[in-house]
């Protein structure tokens, strides 16, 4: 039995985000590395090499970051651009405020995320809360800490369009780590100590 050959479908032209780390292969930052693995084992598989492709030529051309909600458009083949979909779980509110108090409790913690690094002790701190910091946490079988949704016809999901928009959001999180914790609802200024 033969396999069912597709035609060749190239995207449109899109002068877009051009993705930077992707491209090379060389991330910078042991974040932007774990931030790969985390979403590798999401159930990407070939996908996100096609989404890497999509992200190296600048095919996503719009990403907006919403606390935990990130919604993107990305050109295909069609006419008009697919709507990416991203949505990270925030940690229940006692969690979430535990985590804010532990950063607070530790200044210069917050300093170097406030200076665009991303100390290992901030992931201790969520996982010591059983929280998960990078996405890839599982909820269940089958089901991740991230809900990934695209308006393209492919039936699977994660699709190509939505790899690309993970992986350029991925490289947000490799020059400003604290995106990372803005995509788990905690903003800059929560870290603020209030006295």
């Amino acid at each position: 039995m033969s396999k069912k050959r597709y035609p060749l479908r190239i995207p449109r032209f899109a002068a877009g985000i051009r993705a930077q780390e992707v491209r090379s292969g060389a991330m910078r930052s042991w974040w932007s590395r774990r931030w790969l693995e985390s979403i590798e084992p999401m159930g990407f598989g070939g996908r996100l090499a096609r989404g890497r492709n999509y992200a190296v030529s600048g095919q996503i051309v719009s990403m907006k970051m919403m606390g935990p909600d990130v919604v993107a458009e990305v050109v295909g083949t069609r006419p008009d651009p697919y709507r990416v979909d991203i949505k990270f779980t925030v940690p229940p509110e006692a969690v979430r405020n535990a985590i804010i108090a532990d950063l607070r409790a530790e200044p210069m913690l917050v300093a170097r995320l406030l200076a665009d690094e991303l100390p290992m002790e901030v992931e201790e701190i969520f996982r010591r809360r059983g929280a998960a910091l990078f996405p890839g946490g599982k909820l269940g079988p089958g089901k991740y800490d991230v809900t990934i949704g695209c308006s393209c016809p492919d039936w699977a999901n994660p699709c190509k369009h939505s790899c690309a928009v993970m992986l350029v959001l991925g490289e947000e999180i490799s020059r400003r780590p604290l995106a990372l914790l803005e995509l788990r609802g905690i903003t800059e200024e929560e870290l603020y100590d209030e006295d």
